[in-house]
């Protein structure tokens, strides 16, 4: 007794309670004791289970209490590990429940299938990490498996499909092809989505169809997404022969997927299909996607098309399909449309909202109505709805647009022979005394005032109405209340720099060039024309000519280049400056144009002989005869050229004097020319000449 453990004396005690009381000699005493341990070990559940031998326990009596605890733990360890699994991932700790989900598989455990599936769901709902669509490709899946992201574990729950070897259910498969689908890996769902038809599908079961509907339904927007219209067709087909034929809803979800992307061709195609399918009708929400996804690609004929089927359809209209066909009219700036449309809902009984009267001041803003405009944001002020940013913009850029009109019928400018440019008043006193940029304003303020979120769109649009109007300080004010809101972007900065170049204001204009630049801004052409046009404005040839050296010389990364219209800007600065220095800067810019292909091209109906200028400015033409006859000369003298009749296209206008004087003028020797009487808008000058003005460039 004194040999055995704790245990196994209680034990032997009770055991010696349970016998008769006899005269219990030594040697009897200890073969009770044995006789009673083996009885215990016998009679145990664990010893019956256990390859437990005598001699083992001879040497370690303690080992059945071991191997009992290790057969008690093996059975109960699946359902506990599992609960683990789960929690771990309802804590967020997908990695650790990964990784216990990997021990536990590789100790032989059984693993049931619902812990796949919640680690798989965890995996395919991560974080997501969509491919481009186009160029995604099994190259691609397999650089993915070499630069694994921390957050999207699609790739493991693919693994963990694997894993699952014959206990794989049709519910992991969909679970993987919807986490596909998510990410734009379309192929991938696809690939899926055989293997799912392989090993669960049958053409034969019609009544429980696998895949179901859902799950094609889901591949299906993954290639429309992805434009993968020919499989979409395929598997269209595809599941109609496996008796899973298409509903409303699917078609439906297709078309959404056009009108977000103006895919308007595919968009009327899935709607011809759907017509077609037997057993489907057509909804609502199906023709309004088409008009949709029509209005988006600014497809204005092909949405009415269709918004007028639907109304000879007698379908019952609602809000939404007549605002999609005002969105058409509104993009294709057939704003008198869209307001009938407006006032046909209200007869209609439709009540319109406000999206509906955003379009409808969208249209007019973009057909240039500010009046209709500002008379649809009165209205919606009167029936208490509320004016969001869009509807402002809309409003204010009509206004916008209206005052560059108006600008450019205001501010005229011709050019005397002689006397230089002169401001051509309009005879319109309308556009005289225009207070556009006030009414832009106006609602800016109101924008303010009514809590309305002011964005880079709403202050450029006002600056640039102010800017048309040439109220350059009004325009600074705006730039600073900006700056206060948002940062101020390209387009604001260049309006606000045309509003001083209206009010020839060059240095505020400079200013703003330089803020441009030193908010990170790196500016385009229209930026440059601008500034040059300050420059032209407040007569600055020193500073225009720097601006298209700067030009010339930037990096051609940053795509700025001089065009048409930066020649024709630095030409008339450079012509109106007094003294030789500015007539050479003229020609070397003009040189620098034709180098550059902007102006005299190569691949124009010009020749040696012949040079349109019908087209050209004043100030132009006159640097472009210097030119010509300087490039004459040039290869005259070399010999190559045989020297003609020469003939300049001016057009019967004021350019025909005005060239025939810079040629009397300002070549030496002078050079006359004629009008053939058959063609009055043209100059010809003689070959004899012609020898004259080349042999005294000799001398």
């Amino acid at each position: 007794l004194n040999c055995c453990d704790h245990e196994g004396a209680d034990t032997t005690t009770k055991f010696t309670h349970q016998v008769p009381m006899i005269r219990m000699t030594p040697f009897r005493r200890t073969a009770f004791l044995l006789l009673a341990v083996v009885s215990v070990i016998l009679s145990t559940e664990a010893f019956q289970t256990s390859p437990i031998t005598t001699k083992s326990i001879g040497r370690n009596p303690s080992c059945r209490f071991t191997s009992e605890h290790q057969t008690d733990s093996q059975a109960s360890s699946s359902p506990s590990s599992s609960r683990s699994i789960v929690s771990l991932i309802e804590n967020g700790n997908l990695d650790d429940a990964l990784s216990m989900l990997q021990n536990v598989d590789g100790g032989g455990d059984s693993i049931p299938a619902s812990t796949y599936h919640a680690v798989i769901e965890a995996c395919c709902a991560g974080k997501v990490e969509r491919h481009n669509n186009k160029k995604y490709n099994k190259n691609n899946s397999s650089s993915n498996n070499n630069n694994k992201s921390a957050m999207d574990k699609i790739n493991e729950a693919a693994d963990l499909l694997t894993a699952m070897g014959e206990e794989v259910t049709s519910h992991a498969y969909e679970t993987l092809i919807s986490g596909y689908a998510r990410r734009g890996r379309w192929q991938d769902a696809y690939r899926t989505l055989a293997a799912l038809e392989e090993k669960f599908g049958s053409s034969d079961d019609k009544d429980n169809a696998v895949p179901s509907l859902n799950v094609y339904q889901t591949v299906l927007v993954a290639f429309v997404e992805a434009g993968e219209y020919d499989h979409m067709n395929s598997l269209l087909t595809r599941m109609r022969r496996r008796g899973v034929r298409p509903t409303v809803f699917t078609y439906n979800s297709l078309l959404k997927i056009c009108a977000q992307t103006a895919r308007w061709r595919e968009a009327v195609s899935i709607l011809s299909q759907c017509q077609r399918e037997p057993g489907v009708n057509p909804d609502l929400v199906t023709f309004t996607s088409t008009i949709r996804a029509c209005a988006r690609a600014r497809k204005t004929d092909k949405a009415m098309e269709i918004f007028r089927v639907v109304k000879d359809m007698g379908v019952k209209m609602d809000v939404y399909c007549y605002t999609t066909a005002m969105d058409a009219c509104a993009k294709g700036r057939r704003w008198k449309v869209a307001l009938s449309l407006l006032d046909e809902m209200k007869e209609k009984g439709i009540e319109p909202n406000e999206v509906s009267y955003g379009v409808a001041v969208s249209a007019c803003g973009n057909g240039g109505q500010w009046e209709k405009a500002l008379e649809l944001l009165e209205q919606m002020r009167k029936e208490n709805m509320k004016i969001n940013t869009i509807t402002y913009n809309s409003a204010i850029a009509a206004l916008a647009k209206a005052a560059r009109s108006e600008s450019r019928q205001q501010r005229r400018y011709d050019y005397k022979p002689g006397g230089g440019w002169s401001k051509v008043e309009s005879s319109n006193p309308a556009y005289n005394d225009s207070d556009l940029w006030k009414k832009a304003l106006d609602l800016v303020d109101c924008m303010e005032k009514e809590g309305v979120r002011r964005d880079s769109f709403t202050f450029s649009s006002a600056i640039s109405t102010c800017g048309a109007a040439g109220r350059w300080q009004e325009s600074l004010d705006l730039i600073d209340a900006m700056k206060r809101v948002t940062k101020p972007n390209k387009i604001a900065y260049t309006s606000a720099i045309t509003a001083c170049a209206n009010s020839e204001k060059w240095e505020p204009a400079f200013e703003l060039f330089n803020d441009m630049k030193n908010d990170g801004l790196q500016p385009d052409l229209v930026a440059y024309n601008a500034l040059i046009n300050a420059g032209t404005m407040s007569n600055q040839p020193e500073q225009v000519f720097d601006l298209w050296v700067e030009m010339c010389n930037t990096d051609k990364r940053e795509k700025v280049s001089p065009d048409i219209v930066t020649l024709t800007e630095v030409i008339a600065t450079l012509d109106r400056g007094i003294g030789k220095i500015n007539r050479e800067r003229a020609d070397k810019v003009f040189a620098e144009a034709v180098s550059r292909g902007i102006i005299l091209k190569e691949d124009s109906l010009d020749s040696s002989w012949e040079v349109d200028l019908s087209r050209m400015s004043f100030p132009v033409a006159r640097a472009a005869c210097r030119f010509i006859f300087r490039r004459i000369a040039n290869a005259a003298k070399n010999g190559d050229l045989d020297v003609k009749d020469f003939s300049l296209i001016t057009g019967a206008s004021k350019m025909r004097e005005y060239v025939r004087e810079v040629l009397r003028d300002e070549l030496k020797p002078a050079v006359f020319c004629v009008v053939p009487k058959l063609e009055q808008g043209t100059l010809q000058v003689k070959e004899k000449v012609m020898r004259n003005y080349i042999a005294g460039q000799s001398d």
